[in-house]
């Protein structure tokens, strides 16, 4: 599945055609289609195959896409074109509308925290500040925002959140519109959500300060109103090898042995999509984290994980920061 998303990935579709030696077409495979078999239990090291959709339909050569091309938002739908014998001719690309992509949403991005662990880099500077690739890091979270057409940003601040402030302004220079939640005293990772004064009738982003994120957060918005859900977590699929045999015992007595078993786990990646009554639920003025708030949530079962498996890290150690800053500076 690995080389499955660089293929999406290098050529621009959004979606990868998988062939016999005949050149028919067995199979499509989208974004979405990978990230359902990550949430299956699969990992990018798991076969291409668990991620196929053979339910796909194509278009003969000679006929037209159908109107429903049109329909939905993004930049364009990918329609494979197939001979009498169903092998593959070309790729039509069809664009979806005109208009450039804006997207009304809310984000708020938790940017007031003291950065302990970064200590002596935050004595005198705030964490979102300290700069990856040559820039501060809140900086690329704002630009790449702003290229997927989220334009309407809230900045939790409260550590030396002045800096912040003078650093950014009211987002014009960024193509945004930036407003501040001065927070009196830390509210944790969710609290400032309080200081909202019209967090809206969309749902709202809200993101750590502090990461570096290749997913597209739009795409997550979307998945978000495509399930219903009250809120949606970005889950990093996390694979950890145990270097040992692992047994497995009733008492003393041993029932099986597995040799350097694989696991996979979902880890939180700072990043989540809520509905207006979730917001509205947070307690005004109060410190409060998002596992608290999920926690919450959780008994409807509307509490669901956008799998991500792009890059994705949390800056919270200085190895994680000289990391980042030679993938943004391309070394």
């Amino acid at each position: 599945m690995r080389e499955v998303v660089e293929v999406i990935n290098k050529y621009g579709l959004g979606t990868a055609f998988v062939l016999d030696e005949r050149g028919v077409l067995l199979a499509s495979v989208t974004d979405g289609d990978v990230r359902r078999a990550l949430l299956a239990g699969h990992s990018l090291d798991s076969p291409a195959s668990k991620s196929f959709n053979t339910q796909y339909w194509s278009i003969v050569y000679g006929e037209d896409a159908p109107a429903t091309a049109y329909e939905s938002p993004g930049p364009t739908t990918d329609f494979p074109v197939v001979d009498s014998e169903g092998r593959l001719v070309c790729v039509d690309a069809y664009p979806r509308n005109n208009r450039e992509l804006s997207r009304e949403n809310k984000v708020v991005i938790m940017a007031g925290g003291k950065g302990l662990r970064l200590r002596p880099l935050t004595e005198s500077r705030p964490k979102p500040l300290l700069e990856i690739g040559g820039k501060p890091m809140l900086e690329h979270i704002i630009e790449n925002l702003a290229r997927e057409g989220f334009v309407n940003i809230s900045v939790a601040i409260n550590y030396l959140g002045g800096q912040i402030e003078d650093y950014f302004g009211n987002g014009s220079n960024f193509g945004v519109q930036i407003s501040y939640l001065r927070e009196e005293k830390e509210l944790g990772t969710a609290g400032g959500l309080s200081l909202l004064s019209d967090p809206g009738s969309l749902p709202l982003v809200l993101m750590n300060g502090d990461l570096v994120l290749g997913a597209s957060v739009g795409k997550m918005v979307d998945y978000h109103g495509k399930k219903e859900a009250d809120i949606t977590v970005g889950a990093k699929v996390i694979e950890t090898t145990i270097p040992y045999g692992v047994l497995s015992a009733q008492g003393e007595v041993i029932r099986s042995i597995e040799e350097k078993p694989i696991y996979t786990d979902l880890a939180n990646v700072g990043v989540y999509v809520m509905n207006s009554s979730v917001v509205a639920s947070v307690p005004f003025n109060r410190a409060i984290d998002m596992p608290e708030l999920i926690l919450q949530h959780v008994e409807g079962g509307k509490v669901l994980a956008f799998p991500i498996h792009e890059t994705w890290a949390d800056l919270g150690r200085h190895a994680d920061l000289q990391r980042a800053d030679k993938l943004l500076s391309g070394d």
